[in-house]
């Protein structure tokens, strides 16, 4: 199985910081559509626009029916904290949510069980998973525990540096990490966004990936203390490959155009 990952694309008809959002969310579609046109999912780990405005939302939708996808590669959403809950409702009716009005819901593909959160709390850039919505997902993971189950996410749920330096990630970290800990013979992978870097490991013995943005992809370093910066570094997404024995992430650098192929039989 193949899955697409992509984040953060930002849209806002504006530049952002001398960067056209929407052009390069196009490239990344351009370059799924051309060589990942066998894919089995594709999902967008939020932030799909930059200020949750309803122009911005009618953009991303306009790109997808410009670059006309497959219908199998039609993405699956969620919300990030740029993203606004009531307009991203308004303009994506056929995304389920949950009985409390949260983006939340259940994909399945045979013995995989793809979960999709809403960690979005309206005017925060930290990640909130309200007891309600807690109540949800243990709900689901008890149902779904006999399948190989995928978490994905907008807030990385676990601190990426130093603890005190990842204070926009998920608030509440320690309840999760219990949920996480009770199912975690059943939990395979956690996907997520928000801080645009590349990351990956284990937390709690589950593997965990994320992409750059699309829009803004910042570099971290550890040299004396955790810090995120900006540099001339490409955007990209992911791709995962899953098998019976192994999850493997390949990073898309989409950018680049001139690559001279090795050929291989």
């Amino acid at each position: 199985m193949k899955i697409i990952h992509l984040s953060d694309p930002h849209i806002e008809p504006k530049l952002l910081h001398g960067i056209d959002s929407k052009q390069r969310f196009k490239l990344a579609l351009e370059h799924i559509k051309e060589n990942h046109i066998n894919a089995d999912h594709f999902i967008i780990t939020g932030d799909i626009t930059h200020f949750g405005q309803n122009n911005s939302y009618q953009i991303f939708k306009d790109i997808l029916v410009e670059i006309n996808l497959p219908k199998h590669l039609k993405p699956k959403l969620i919300l990030g904290n740029h993203d606004n809950r009531e307009n991203f409702k308004k303009n994506f009716p056929d995304i389920k949510t949950d009985k409390n009005g949260f983006v939340q819901y259940v994909e399945k593909d045979n013995d995989k069980t793809f979960i999709f959160l809403d960690t979005n709390l309206a005017g925060k850039d930290e990640g909130y998973l309200c007891e309600k919505r807690q109540h949800w997902l243990i709900d689901i993971l008890q149902k779904e525990k006999q399948n190989k189950i995928f978490l994905f996410m907008h807030h990385n749920p676990l601190a990426l540096g130093h603890k005190k330096s990842d204070s926009i990630g998920l608030v509440q970290r320690e309840e999760f990490k219990k949920i996480l800990l009770q199912f975690k013979n059943s939990i395979e992978h956690i996907f997520f966004g928000h801080q645009h870097i590349t990351s990956s490991g284990q937390y709690l013995g589950i593997n965990f990936s994320s992409p750059r943005s699309t829009w803004q992809p910042l570099v971290s370093n550890f040299i004396d203390k955790y810090r995120l910066g900006t540099a001339n570094t490409d955007p990209n997404y992911n791709v995962i490959l899953l098998s019976d024995d192994s999850i493997i992430v390949h990073s898309e650098d989409f950018l680049k155009s001139e690559v001279n192929w090795f050929e291989s039989e």
